[in-house]
């Protein structure tokens, strides 16, 4: 059995150069891309924090940036 691993918020803002408080909107709002789209950024919350797989990290930053180049994010 394959074991999952996780990323704090404080992780994922570090991964991105973001405030925690910007992820936590990704989580729970989801970030506006140009099509005028919101993707959430999957997450659990087992407690009071939340958890971010380290598979879903990877799907929202597929859908967020294009494969072009991958520029920076330009979420709210």
């Amino acid at each position: 059995m394959r074991r999952l691993t996780y990323h704090s918020i404080q992780d994922v803002a570090k991964i991105y150069h973001r405030h925690p408080r910007t992820i936590r909107d990704w989580i729970t709002k989801g970030c506006l891309i140009e099509s005028g789209e919101r993707i959430k950024l999957g997450a659990v919350k087992p407690g009071r924090g939340w958890l971010v797989p380290a598979e879903a990290l990877v799907l929202f930053d597929h859908r967020i940036r294009p494969d072009d180049g991958r520029p920076d994010l330009d979420c709210e």
